[in-house]
Protein backbone atom coordinates (compact mmCIF):
# COMPACT_ATOMS: atom_id res chain seq x y z
CA UNK A 1 0.00 0.00 0.00
CA UNK A 2 1.40 2.87 -0.92
CA UNK A 3 1.32 5.97 1.75
CA UNK A 4 0.43 9.11 0.22
CA UNK A 5 -0.13 11.34 3.32
CA UNK A 6 2.99 13.56 4.50
CA UNK A 7 1.25 13.17 8.27
CA UNK A 8 0.86 9.66 8.15
CA UNK A 9 4.91 9.31 6.39
CA UNK A 10 6.00 11.42 9.00
CA UNK A 11 4.19 8.73 11.56
CA UNK A 12 5.34 6.04 10.31
CA UNK A 13 9.10 7.34 10.14
CA UNK A 14 8.93 8.49 13.88
CA UNK A 15 7.47 4.94 15.15
CA UNK A 16 10.11 3.10 13.14
CA UNK A 17 12.52 5.52 14.82
CA UNK A 18 11.61 4.48 18.03
CA UNK A 19 11.03 1.12 17.97
CA UNK A 20 14.84 0.93 16.95
CA UNK A 21 16.45 3.19 19.24
CA UNK A 22 14.29 1.48 22.07
CA UNK A 23 15.77 -1.87 20.56
CA UNK A 24 19.26 -0.61 20.18
CA UNK A 25 18.98 0.72 23.97
CA UNK A 26 17.45 -2.70 25.42
CA UNK A 27 20.13 -4.54 23.72
CA UNK A 28 22.82 -2.77 24.87
CA UNK A 29 21.63 -2.76 27.99
CA UNK A 30 21.06 -6.55 28.16
CA UNK A 31 24.62 -7.26 26.75
CA UNK A 32 26.35 -5.33 28.75
CA UNK A 33 23.80 -5.36 32.01
CA UNK A 34 25.36 -1.37 32.95
CA UNK A 35 23.03 0.80 34.96
CA UNK A 36 24.37 3.88 32.83
CA UNK A 37 21.77 1.90 29.76
CA UNK A 38 19.24 1.51 32.13
CA UNK A 39 18.97 4.81 33.07
CA UNK A 40 19.61 5.80 29.11
CA UNK A 41 16.65 3.88 28.37
CA UNK A 42 14.22 5.11 31.02
CA UNK A 43 15.22 8.79 29.88
CA UNK A 44 15.10 7.48 26.57
CA UNK A 45 10.94 6.24 27.36
CA UNK A 46 10.16 9.54 29.26
CA UNK A 47 11.24 11.42 25.67
CA UNK A 48 10.01 8.86 23.30
CA UNK A 49 6.67 8.97 25.49
CA UNK A 50 6.21 12.50 24.66
CA UNK A 51 7.29 12.90 20.74
CA UNK A 52 4.99 9.86 20.23
CA UNK A 53 1.86 11.27 22.47
CA UNK A 54 2.10 14.62 20.17
CA UNK A 55 2.52 12.49 16.93
CA UNK A 56 -0.32 10.61 17.51
CA UNK A 57 -2.48 13.63 18.45
CA UNK A 58 -1.58 14.72 14.67
CA UNK A 59 -2.26 11.68 13.42
CA UNK A 60 -5.64 11.46 15.00
CA UNK A 61 -6.17 15.24 13.72
CA UNK A 62 -5.23 13.71 10.35
CA UNK A 63 -7.84 11.38 10.44
CA UNK A 64 -10.93 13.96 11.60
CA UNK A 65 -9.73 15.96 8.38
CA UNK A 66 -9.00 13.47 5.76
CA UNK A 67 -12.03 10.95 6.29
CA UNK A 68 -11.87 10.39 2.90
CA UNK A 69 -8.30 8.46 3.32
CA UNK A 70 -9.90 6.85 6.34
CA UNK A 71 -8.15 2.95 4.84
CA UNK A 72 -4.47 4.42 4.78
CA UNK A 73 -5.47 6.18 8.11
CA UNK A 74 -6.17 3.22 9.67
CA UNK A 75 -3.62 1.18 8.59
CA UNK A 76 -1.11 3.80 9.64
CA UNK A 77 -3.03 4.45 13.51
CA UNK A 78 -2.64 0.49 13.61
CA UNK A 79 1.28 0.53 12.54
CA UNK A 80 1.90 3.38 14.80
CA UNK A 81 0.46 1.61 18.01
CA UNK A 82 2.13 -1.57 17.95
CA UNK A 83 4.73 0.19 19.64
CA UNK A 84 2.82 0.04 22.77
CA UNK A 85 2.88 -3.68 23.48
CA UNK A 86 6.54 -3.77 22.17
CA UNK A 87 7.50 -1.22 25.13
CA UNK A 88 5.59 -2.74 27.55
CA UNK A 89 7.06 -6.19 26.48
CA UNK A 90 10.75 -4.61 27.13
CA UNK A 91 9.51 -3.59 30.17
CA UNK A 92 8.71 -6.73 31.59
CA UNK A 93 11.64 -8.05 29.94
CA UNK A 94 14.13 -5.35 31.76
CA UNK A 95 12.38 -6.22 35.02
CA UNK A 96 12.16 -9.69 34.85
CA UNK A 97 15.54 -10.44 33.72
CA UNK A 98 18.04 -12.32 36.16
CA UNK A 99 21.57 -12.54 34.89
Amino acid sequence: MQITQSTNKKALQVATITFLLGTIILTLYLISESASFLIAGVFYVCVALVLNTMVFIELLANTIINYQYYKENLITTLCFLLNVPVAIGYFFLVMHCQF
